[in-house]
């Protein structure tokens, strides 16, 4: 075999271990990504729903100081 096919050869086989290690590492990458969205999303969702759960309560209470409020006389 000659020395330019070696060449050839080597380069090739570099550029290709390459592709394959670059294309992997970026599938790897877009993964975590993916993945962090969900968890940001589930977080969001989670949020949300502690501030439903916080606007209801409030209602709850509001609610009940006013029939307090009505059943007792206040002093100043």
């Amino acid at each position: 075999m000659s020395t330019k096919a070696k060449m050839t050869l080597g380069i090739t086989t570099i550029s290709t271990i390459g592709v394959v290690w670059g294309v992997h590492y970026q599938q790897m990458s877009e993964k975590e990504t993916m993945r962090l969205g969900i968890v940001k999303d589930e977080e969001r969702m989670a949020n949300k729903k502690r501030q439903d759960d916080n606007v209801l309560e409030l209602a709850v209470q509001q609610e009940l100081q006013r029939k307090m409020l009505e059943e007792q006389t206040v002093r100043n």
